[in-house]
Protein backbone atom coordinates (compact mmCIF):
# COMPACT_ATOMS: atom_id res chain seq x y z
CA UNK A 1 0.00 0.00 0.00
CA UNK A 2 1.51 3.46 -1.23
CA UNK A 3 1.51 6.43 1.15
CA UNK A 4 0.70 9.84 0.05
CA UNK A 5 4.03 11.98 1.56
CA UNK A 6 2.76 15.87 2.52
CA UNK A 7 4.95 18.29 3.69
CA UNK A 8 3.32 20.60 6.10
CA UNK A 9 4.07 24.47 6.62
CA UNK A 10 4.02 26.59 10.20
CA UNK A 11 0.23 27.13 9.02
CA UNK A 12 -1.06 23.64 8.73
CA UNK A 13 0.73 21.89 11.78
CA UNK A 14 -0.76 21.55 15.23
CA UNK A 15 0.86 23.10 17.79
CA UNK A 16 -0.50 21.29 20.96
CA UNK A 17 0.28 17.52 20.98
CA UNK A 18 -2.34 14.65 21.37
CA UNK A 19 -2.07 13.01 25.35
CA UNK A 20 -0.48 10.06 25.26
CA UNK A 21 -2.45 6.84 26.84
CA UNK A 22 -3.17 7.14 30.72
CA UNK A 23 -0.88 6.17 33.23
CA UNK A 24 -1.26 2.29 33.44
CA UNK A 25 -2.13 1.65 29.41
CA UNK A 26 1.68 2.31 28.03
CA UNK A 27 2.05 -0.70 26.03
CA UNK A 28 -0.19 1.40 23.47
CA UNK A 29 3.08 3.88 22.44
CA UNK A 30 6.89 3.80 22.16
CA UNK A 31 8.66 6.94 22.48
CA UNK A 32 11.61 8.24 20.24
CA UNK A 33 13.86 11.06 20.92
CA UNK A 34 16.67 12.69 19.02
CA UNK A 35 19.04 14.81 20.64
CA UNK A 36 20.77 17.84 19.66
CA UNK A 37 18.28 20.49 19.09
CA UNK A 38 15.40 18.61 20.53
CA UNK A 39 16.36 17.20 23.92
CA UNK A 40 19.54 19.52 24.26
CA UNK A 41 20.12 23.21 23.21
CA UNK A 42 22.36 23.31 20.52
CA UNK A 43 26.42 24.34 21.30
CA UNK A 44 28.74 26.13 18.86
CA UNK A 45 31.28 22.27 19.98
CA UNK A 46 29.33 19.75 20.30
CA UNK A 47 31.45 18.47 23.25
CA UNK A 48 29.78 21.01 24.99
CA UNK A 49 26.24 20.93 25.64
CA UNK A 50 24.44 20.56 28.68
CA UNK A 51 22.53 17.85 29.92
CA UNK A 52 20.58 19.16 33.16
CA UNK A 53 20.47 16.55 36.06
CA UNK A 54 16.42 16.29 35.82
CA UNK A 55 16.44 15.34 32.50
CA UNK A 56 18.10 12.49 33.38
CA UNK A 57 15.03 11.45 36.01
CA UNK A 58 12.92 12.08 33.87
CA UNK A 59 14.37 10.00 30.85
CA UNK A 60 15.09 7.03 33.66
CA UNK A 61 11.27 7.25 34.71
CA UNK A 62 9.67 7.17 31.13
CA UNK A 63 11.98 3.90 30.76
CA UNK A 64 10.03 2.28 33.25
CA UNK A 65 6.80 3.50 32.86
CA UNK A 66 6.79 2.65 29.05
CA UNK A 67 8.32 -0.41 29.92
CA UNK A 68 11.79 0.04 28.25
CA UNK A 69 10.01 1.36 25.15
CA UNK A 70 12.34 4.59 25.17
CA UNK A 71 15.13 4.99 22.09
CA UNK A 72 17.14 7.64 21.61
CA UNK A 73 17.98 8.54 17.38
CA UNK A 74 20.96 10.57 17.21
CA UNK A 75 23.89 11.80 14.89
CA UNK A 76 25.94 11.43 18.00
CA UNK A 77 27.92 8.18 18.74
CA UNK A 78 26.44 5.46 21.25
CA UNK A 79 29.59 6.00 22.95
CA UNK A 80 28.54 9.81 23.12
CA UNK A 81 25.33 9.34 24.36
CA UNK A 82 26.53 6.74 27.26
CA UNK A 83 28.26 9.44 28.60
CA UNK A 84 25.43 12.11 27.94
CA UNK A 85 23.07 10.54 29.81
CA UNK A 86 24.07 7.20 31.38
CA UNK A 87 22.24 5.71 28.37
CA UNK A 88 24.81 2.53 28.54
CA UNK A 89 22.90 -0.83 27.73
CA UNK A 90 19.85 0.91 26.83
CA UNK A 91 17.97 1.24 23.00
CA UNK A 92 19.94 3.93 20.62
CA UNK A 93 20.70 4.56 17.05
CA UNK A 94 23.91 6.38 16.87
CA UNK A 95 25.53 7.73 13.74
CA UNK A 96 22.01 8.57 12.09
CA UNK A 97 21.65 4.43 12.32
CA UNK A 98 24.69 3.10 11.55
CA UNK A 99 25.07 2.22 14.98
CA UNK A 100 22.04 0.67 16.26
CA UNK A 101 21.88 -1.10 20.21
CA UNK A 102 18.78 -3.27 20.32
CA UNK A 103 16.94 -3.95 23.77
CA UNK A 104 18.47 -6.70 23.89
CA UNK A 105 21.80 -4.57 24.80
CA UNK A 106 23.21 -6.03 21.15
CA UNK A 107 24.85 -3.38 18.73
CA UNK A 108 24.92 -3.46 14.70
CA UNK A 109 27.09 -1.52 13.01
CA UNK A 110 27.20 -0.43 9.28
CA UNK A 111 30.73 1.21 8.15
CA UNK A 112 34.72 0.14 9.11
CA UNK A 113 36.34 2.33 10.86
CA UNK A 114 39.56 1.19 9.97
CA UNK A 115 39.05 1.33 6.36
CA UNK A 116 37.83 5.01 6.96
CA UNK A 117 41.04 6.00 8.36
CA UNK A 118 42.48 7.16 5.44
CA UNK A 119 39.21 9.76 4.93
CA UNK A 120 39.09 10.84 8.55
CA UNK A 121 43.10 12.07 8.43
CA UNK A 122 42.30 13.92 4.79
CA UNK A 123 39.65 15.85 6.57
CA UNK A 124 41.56 16.91 9.73
CA UNK A 125 43.88 18.44 6.99
CA UNK A 126 41.07 19.97 5.20
CA UNK A 127 39.53 21.54 8.11
CA UNK A 128 43.04 22.36 9.44
CA UNK A 129 43.54 24.49 6.33
CA UNK A 130 39.49 26.38 6.69
CA UNK A 131 38.42 29.07 9.05
CA UNK A 132 35.18 28.59 10.78
CA UNK A 133 34.79 24.85 10.44
CA UNK A 134 34.91 22.59 12.89
CA UNK A 135 35.29 19.01 12.78
CA UNK A 136 33.55 16.38 14.83
CA UNK A 137 35.25 12.47 14.16
CA UNK A 138 32.56 9.59 14.78
CA UNK A 139 35.45 7.29 13.60
CA UNK A 140 32.73 5.52 11.69
CA UNK A 141 31.71 8.70 9.91
CA UNK A 142 32.36 12.25 10.46
CA UNK A 143 30.70 15.92 10.95
CA UNK A 144 32.02 19.23 9.60
CA UNK A 145 30.00 21.67 11.67
CA UNK A 146 29.91 25.75 11.03
CA UNK A 147 27.57 26.88 13.66
CA UNK A 148 30.29 29.36 15.08
CA UNK A 149 30.89 31.01 11.44
CA UNK A 150 27.60 30.41 9.39
CA UNK A 151 29.84 32.00 6.46
CA UNK A 152 31.94 29.39 6.38
CA UNK A 153 29.43 26.99 5.07
CA UNK A 154 30.48 27.47 1.47
CA UNK A 155 34.21 25.97 2.82
CA UNK A 156 32.52 22.83 4.62
CA UNK A 157 30.18 22.11 1.38
CA UNK A 158 33.96 22.11 -0.31
CA UNK A 159 34.96 19.91 1.93
CA UNK A 160 32.35 17.63 1.98
CA UNK A 161 32.46 17.34 -1.64
CA UNK A 162 35.88 16.66 -2.07
CA UNK A 163 35.43 13.41 0.95
CA UNK A 164 32.39 12.23 -0.66
CA UNK A 165 34.25 12.26 -4.02
CA UNK A 166 37.60 10.15 -2.33
CA UNK A 167 35.27 7.92 -0.26
CA UNK A 168 32.98 6.90 -3.05
CA UNK A 169 29.82 4.67 -2.76
CA UNK A 170 30.25 3.59 0.94
CA UNK A 171 29.55 6.75 2.59
CA UNK A 172 26.80 9.82 1.45
CA UNK A 173 26.08 12.95 2.72
CA UNK A 174 23.96 14.07 5.33
CA UNK A 175 23.02 18.04 5.62
CA UNK A 176 21.96 19.24 8.26
CA UNK A 177 21.15 22.36 11.28
CA UNK A 178 24.69 23.96 10.32
CA UNK A 179 26.70 20.92 10.00
CA UNK A 180 27.38 18.32 6.87
CA UNK A 181 27.98 14.68 7.87
CA UNK A 182 29.67 12.08 5.78
CA UNK A 183 28.06 8.57 7.17
CA UNK A 184 27.71 5.11 5.62
CA UNK A 185 25.50 4.27 2.91
CA UNK A 186 22.02 3.37 3.26
CA UNK A 187 21.38 3.81 6.86
CA UNK A 188 19.09 6.47 8.29
CA UNK A 189 16.97 7.45 11.62
CA UNK A 190 13.55 6.15 9.64
CA UNK A 191 15.63 2.67 9.30
CA UNK A 192 16.42 2.18 12.72
CA UNK A 193 13.61 3.34 13.96
CA UNK A 194 11.43 0.87 11.92
CA UNK A 195 13.83 -2.08 13.03
CA UNK A 196 12.96 -1.34 16.26
CA UNK A 197 9.78 -1.23 15.84
CA UNK A 198 10.16 -5.13 15.07
CA UNK A 199 11.10 -5.77 18.45
CA UNK A 200 9.68 -5.88 22.17
CA UNK A 201 8.77 -3.74 23.33
CA UNK A 202 8.46 -1.90 21.15
CA UNK A 203 6.61 -4.10 18.84
CA UNK A 204 2.81 -3.68 18.17
CA UNK A 205 3.02 -0.12 19.79
CA UNK A 206 2.29 3.09 18.22
CA UNK A 207 5.27 5.34 17.85
CA UNK A 208 6.07 8.96 18.64
CA UNK A 209 9.26 10.59 17.10
CA UNK A 210 10.49 14.05 18.53
CA UNK A 211 13.34 15.66 15.89
CA UNK A 212 14.12 18.97 14.72
CA UNK A 213 16.53 18.56 11.57
CA UNK A 214 16.38 17.34 8.49
CA UNK A 215 17.75 14.20 9.61
CA UNK A 216 14.72 13.30 10.91
CA UNK A 217 12.02 13.31 8.55
CA UNK A 218 12.84 10.10 7.82
CA UNK A 219 11.79 8.90 11.28
CA UNK A 220 8.41 11.20 10.82
CA UNK A 221 7.83 9.28 7.64
CA UNK A 222 7.78 5.69 9.00
CA UNK A 223 5.79 7.06 11.98
CA UNK A 224 3.10 8.45 10.25
CA UNK A 225 2.49 5.57 7.87
CA UNK A 226 2.47 3.98 11.13
CA UNK A 227 -0.77 6.21 12.62
CA UNK A 228 1.83 7.41 14.97
CA UNK A 229 2.45 11.02 16.37
CA UNK A 230 5.18 12.73 14.55
CA UNK A 231 6.36 16.12 16.52
CA UNK A 232 8.63 18.50 14.97
CA UNK A 233 10.92 20.93 16.97
CA UNK A 234 11.45 24.33 16.32
CA UNK A 235 10.51 26.65 13.70
CA UNK A 236 11.86 24.66 11.12
CA UNK A 237 9.56 24.51 8.23
CA UNK A 238 8.36 22.38 5.56
CA UNK A 239 8.13 19.32 7.45
CA UNK A 240 6.15 15.39 7.47
CA UNK A 241 5.91 16.21 11.03
CA UNK A 242 2.03 17.11 12.12
CA UNK A 243 2.68 18.69 15.42
CA UNK A 244 5.38 21.00 16.94
CA UNK A 245 6.68 21.73 19.87
CA UNK A 246 8.61 25.28 20.59
CA UNK A 247 12.17 24.57 21.15
CA UNK A 248 14.65 21.82 23.33
CA UNK A 249 13.19 23.38 26.56
CA UNK A 250 9.58 22.95 25.63
CA UNK A 251 10.74 19.16 25.24
CA UNK A 252 12.18 18.98 27.90
CA UNK A 253 8.88 20.56 30.02
CA UNK A 254 6.86 17.66 28.32
CA UNK A 255 9.01 15.15 29.46
CA UNK A 256 9.26 16.22 32.92
CA UNK A 257 5.28 16.74 32.78
CA UNK A 258 4.78 12.63 31.76
CA UNK A 259 7.68 11.83 34.23
CA UNK A 260 5.82 13.09 36.90
CA UNK A 261 2.75 12.02 36.05
CA UNK A 262 3.99 8.14 36.71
Amino acid sequence: MSTTRVAITGADIATRLPAPPETGADDGWALFLDVDGTLLDFAHDPDRVEVTPHLHDDLANLRERLGGAVALLSGRALSQLDELFNWNYHVAAGLHGAQLRTPGGNVRTTGNAAAFAQIRARAAELVAATRGVLLEDKRLALALHYRRAPTARAAAEHIAETLLRDVGDSHVLQRGDHVIELKPAGVDKGGALAALMQEAPFRGRAPWMLGDDLTDEHAFRHVNASGGVSVIVGARRPTEARHALDDPAAVRAWLHGLAMAT
